[in-house]
């Protein structure tokens, strides 16, 4: 009598193999999340910059800030905000504490969203440039 060995995996090869796809994705998946959050709030920080760089612009022409996160498109549209472009921000702009529009403005992009998850709920750049973040460090925010 001849043993023929049968070629194929064995119950225990496999759940080895199930085991090692289920830790590296374990550690792998979180990463990719805080990646793609990091990605999104760079373009809050991107749209942020344009919005300042708009206000400034406006004034300069006209001498006074207006609470529109679009000024440059006429006319002006009090309170009109701006999304970025992948929807994951809103940008407002404000009068900065304790001052009038017409002489300073704070923008603000608020998380929408999946990037609600992110730990930078909010992003701010006033007409200084003063950078300021809810939910992390500001320098955690700015930086990364």
């Amino acid at each position: 009598m001849r043993h023929t060995r049968l070629n194929g995996f064995t119950l225990l090869e496999l759940l080895i193999v199930v085991a090692i796809i289920g830790i590296l994705s374990s550690i792998a998946l979180p990463a990719y999340q805080n990646s793609v959050l990091r990605s999104a709030r760079a373009e809050a920080k991107t749209e942020l910059l344009l919005v300042a760089s708009d206000q400034e612009r406006y004034f300069s022409n006209f001498n006074t800030y207006v609470d529109d996160a679009t000024p440059l498109i006429t006319p002006v549209v009090a309170s009109r905000d701006r999304t970025t472009q992948n929807g994951f921000y809103t940008i407002s702009v404000a009068a900065c504490g304790g001052g009038a529009i017409t002489n300073c403005f704070l923008a603000t992009a608020t998380a929408q969203n999946a990037q609600t998850a992110d730990a930078c709920t909010t992003l701010t750049i006033a007409d200084t440039g003063a950078r300021g973040a809810t939910g992390d460090t500001t320098n955690e925010c700015w930086q990364r």
